[in-house]
């Protein structure tokens, strides 16, 4: 072999071990930007996710402390307001009148009496005292009492061997009951309403009905419609819990919602 040969040799492979690290360099270079690209892609899907979330944890807490106000401002100004005046109506009653004005004032002490009823059950509704004082079970247990009626009948039942949901978690899961019930008795024409809570290692919510059912897409894809299950939704993702929608047209919705109790789970870790 000659030196031009042996030369031209050596330039070709070289020119080849160049052009291949050059090759490899690049394609490096690709599948770095690409993969951080998808990298800074999934950082910012996180944090619109965290943003989203604090942004629906606020507002669902500013809701309820209006609700808070509300209720506190009916029970307390309202509430205390008629009650005096069904005092004063009393006192007329049993002062010298002729018949037209007694008749007159026992029916304002009825319209009054029913007033009252309204503004307690509103305010029961804004904030359950029950959930405050007695917990979450025995707050749905009268929910149940409450909206149960001759048309449709709501059964509660509590199988817990023990709480395994944070306190501060109730509300939040009981706003989801509320709604989920409510949509059922409003839409779902349904005869019958089970709330079954389960606790055993998680706290598991099950709700079902025997109503029409519906088309969960087609929901979802209706802004008019589907609001409530966006509430529902949002309210279990804050919660940090899992929920799965079975409906099918005449036999009924079952809502499956989990929810694990991030103490329970770093004592048992």
């Amino acid at each position: 072999m000659t030196d031009e040969v042996l030369n031209l040799v050596i330039i070709l492979v070289i020119g080849t071990s160049v052009t291949l690290f050059l090759s490899i360099a690049i394609i490096s270079f690709v599948v770095y930007y690409q993969k951080r690209m998808l990298q800074i892609k999934m950082e910012r899907q996180t944090l619109e996710s965290e943003y989203q979330s604090r942004l629906l944890q606020a507002t669902l807490e500013s809701q309820e402390k209006e609700r808070k106000r509300l209720a506190s401002e009916l029970h307390d100004g309202v509430g205390a307001m008629l009650s005096a005046t069904k005092l004063s109506l009393n006192f007329l009653k049993k002062s010298k009148l002729n018949n037209d004005a007694l008749e007159s004032v026992s029916e304002a002490k009825d319209m009054i009496d029913d007033a009252i009823d309204t503004v307690r059950r509103i305010s029961k509704d804004l904030l359950p005292a029950s959930l405050e004082k007695f917990g979450l079970s025995e707050a749905l247990r009268e929910f149940c009492d409450k909206v149960s009626s001759t048309q449709v009948n709501v059964i509660f039942n509590d199988y817990g061997i023990k709480p395994l949901l944070e306190r501060k978690d109730e509300l939040p899961v009981y706003r989801v009951v509320q709604e989920i019930v409510n949509n059922a008795l409003k839409h779902a024409q349904a005869k019958n309403i089970n709330i079954i809570i389960r606790s055993e290692g998680y706290f598991d919510l099950t709700i079902d009905d025997d109503g029409k059912g519906f088309n969960i897409e087609a929901v979802k894809s209706d802004i008019n419609k589907g609001v409530g299950l966006y509430n529902i939704e949002n309210r279990v993702k804050m919660l940090k819990g899992t929920m799965d929608v079975k409906s099918e047209a005449g036999i009924g919705t079952t809502y499956k919602i989990t929810i694990k109790n991030e103490q329970v789970d770093s004592i048992h870790s």
